[in-house]
C-alpha cells in the first residue's frame, strides 16, 4: 500500500510517497511543488499532485492540518490549497487523514514541539535520504505519522 504525504503550502507544497512493505515504510519519492505566482499556483499544485496520484496510485493521503498564524490572508490562501487537495481526494476516491503539526512532530521525533531542523534530522535518519527543504521533510514526516497511526 502507498501513502501520499502532503505538507500544504501557499507556494511550496511538500509531498512524499511511502510504500508499506512487510510492515516497513519505504520512501519512493519526495520533493516540493513550487509555485510563485497567483492564480497559476493552484493549477500547478493540482497538476503536480494529480500526476503523483496517477504515477503511484496511493490508497490513502496523509495531510498536515492547517493552523492559524498571524496573517489571516495566509490562512485563506492555505485554505485554497487544501481545497485543491480535497478535490483531488474526492475525484480519485482516496481517503484523507489529517494530523496536527504536534502529532507529526511527536511521531517523527518523540517531541511535539520539535523544530524544523529536528524533524529534518530524524527524517534523514529514518529513511536514509538527504532532504533538501523543510517542506519536503514535513511531507515525509506526515506520511510516517500516518504509517505509525494506522498500525
Amino acid at each position: 500500500m502507498i501513502i501520499l504525504g502532503i505538507d500544504p503550502g501557499n507556494y511550496n507544497t511538500g509531498f512524499s510517497c511511502i510504500k508499506i512493505n512487510n510492515k516497513q515504510p519505504i520512501l519512493l519519492d519526495s520533493g516540493v511543488i513550487k509555485s510563485r505566482k497567483k492564480p497559476d499556483n493552484l493549477n500547478k499544485i493540482y497538476n503536480g499532485l494529480d500526476s503523483l496520484i496517477k504515477k503511484y496510485n496511493p490508497k490513502e493521503i496523509a495531510l498536515e492540518s492547517s493552523f492559524y498564524g498571524k496573517n489571516p490572508q495566509s490562512l485563506i490562501r492555505l485554505g485554497e490549497v487544501r481545497g485543491v487537495i480535497l478535490l483531488l481526494s474526492a475525484k480519485n476516491n482516496i481517503p484523507i487523514y489529517e494530523y496536527t503539526p504536534q502529532q507529526v512532530k511527536n511521531a517523527i521525533t518523540g517531541y511535539g514541539w520539535a523544530d524544523k531542523e529536528q524533524v529534518m534530522i530524524m527524517v534523514e535518519k529514518i529513511f536514509n535520504k538527504k532532504v533538501k527543504t523543510a517542506d519536503e521533510s514535513d511531507a515525509i514526516a506526515v506520511a510516517f505519522c500516518h504509517f505509525l497511526n494506522r498500525r
